[in-house]
């Protein structure tokens, strides 16, 4: 099996949102979809971002980042149109409830079943 980082969308998301940039990489996922890759996107309802927040300041070396939840909900919403333009077989995952294993055991039986 295959692990990719979303480079490519976070490439994407990021030269769109700081740079006004948009690039296409088609030509990769034309490449990596005989391969088998697929995608997984893990998604949150915005009125949960908050107690996100309080679990990762926990653990956060840059706490001030997590200041305006706003940004993260604006780039989730651009996240959710890449992910939807892209060739790859996606599945998308709401981990609202922080229910890292229920999450994970969806993600598995659907990299089983495809």
């Amino acid at each position: 099996s295959w692990i990719v980082d979303r480079f490519h969308l976070s490439t994407q998301l990021y030269q769109q949102t700081a740079r006004g940039k948009r690039y296409d990489f088609a030509w990769l996922e034309d490449r990596l979809r005989p391969l088998a890759f697929r995608l997984v996107f893990c998604t949150r309802r915005p009125e949960s971002f908050a107690a996100a927040r309080e679990a990762r300041l926990k653990v956060s070396g840059n706490p001030s980042q997590y200041d305006d939840l706003e940004v993260f909900i604006r780039d989730q919403d651009v996240m959710r149109e890449l992910v939807a333009a892209s060739t790859l077989p996606t599945l998308q995952v709401d981990v609202s409830d922080d229910d890292v294993a229920g999450a994970s055991e969806r993600i598995a039986d659907w990299l089983e079943t495809t």
